[in-house]
């Protein structure tokens, strides 16, 4: 896939850690084409995910289970991914030089003041953001965060030809509020036009900022294709994400590392679409504290922040919702 032209940066952020589920080495854990990072191998014919230990799951390369009683939504939507995670794929990463967080250069999110309710002024980005309050690496930080959603068609906007590429990005992360670092993983769409010409590009991909995206390339991605996708951690610097295309029953596990100097505070979960041109539904969203707190945006009312983006996001349940 080619390299898009990157697109305005994100922002959010927080604090600094200390360290949470320690996780050994797996002898069922390889290296990927990609220099320190990981993925685990296929579980057994018949291993069940619905029915394993946690203990289980983690050695098999499974995200984190939600609590049923916290949240069945969320509950129910693990569990159709897991069913739906019949292949799995060993992922082929590419590096790439783009970059989704905050930038000195061009930052375009001014956020309100820390524990207020109320909107991140963006142009660009539209979605939920839910501040935990954590300060430290520890019990109340974020542990994962997930959601399902649909992959949007690619476009450039109504009657609009730029002559080049307009990029789009659909993303779940942790962190990025009141700090810099920021944990995402999610969907890329990209629409070209210059002149007669016109096509698009699709991947999924994830990024611990201030490193830059790296895209999975051989995970079947099209407009329209449901996706469930998961982020988690096991320390301050060691993270995984799990996606699941459920049209195609295919998975992909990689477990990879936080650039150099940085450590994940798990202070804010947010969900997120980085597009002026794209809308896209988030179903499902759920995010989930070491100690098992539990956040969606429906949240909003008490202490969610929403980003209006072009047009703001539009909830339309207690884990669904609209951004455009």
């Amino acid at each position: 896939m080619k390299n898009p032209i990157p697109a305005l940066l994100v922002m959010f952020a927080l604090a600094t850690p200390l360290t949470s589920i320690a996780q050994l080495p797996k002898p069922n854990e390889l290296p990927t084409n990609l220099p320190g990072t990981t993925t685990v191998v296929a579980p057994p014919q018949d291993f069940d995910p619905l029915t394993a230990s946690d203990e289980d799951l983690a050695y098999h390369g499974f995200p984190p289970r939600p609590d049923e009683a916290a949240s069945p939504q969320a509950f129910a939507s693990w569990s159709k991914a897991m069913s739906a995670s019949k292949t799995r794929i060993t992922p082929k990463l590419e590096q790439t030089s783009i970059s989704h967080g905050l930038s000195k250069a061009n930052a375009n999110v001014t956020p309100p003041p820390v524990g207020s309710n109320g909107a991140l002024s963006s142009s660009i980005l539209a979605g939920y953001l839910n501040p935990n309050g954590a300060s430290t690496y520890g019990s109340n930080s974020f542990y994962y965060v997930l959601s399902d959603l649909y992959v949007p068609a690619a476009s450039q906007g109504p009657g609009v030809c730029t002559g080049g590429w307009v990029d789009g990005f659909s993303w779940i992360g942790i962190d990025g509020y009141a700090t810099v670092d920021l944990l995402q993983a999610g969907i890329e769409y990209d629409a070209y036009c210059k002149g007669l010409a016109s096509g698009a590009a699709y991947a999924l991909w994830y990024q611990w900022f201030p490193g830059y995206e790296v895209l999975v390339t051989n995970l079947p991605v099209a407009p329209g294709d449901p996706y469930f996708i998961e982020l988690w951690h096991t320390s301050p610097t060691q993270a995984y994400v799990y996606f699941v295309n459920e049209n195609t029953l295919q998975a992909a596990e990689v477990g990879f590392t936080a650039p150099a100097g940085t450590a994940l505070t798990g202070r804010s979960a947010e969900w997120i679409v980085e597009s002026r041109t794209v809308t896209d539904v988030f179903w499902n969203a759920y995010a989930a504290t070491l100690s098992g707190g539990g956040f969606d945006p429906s949240s909003a009312t008490t202490d969610s922040i929403y980003i209006p983006g072009v047009a703001g996001p539009t909830l339309l349940g207690p884990s669904t919702f609209v951004a455009h």
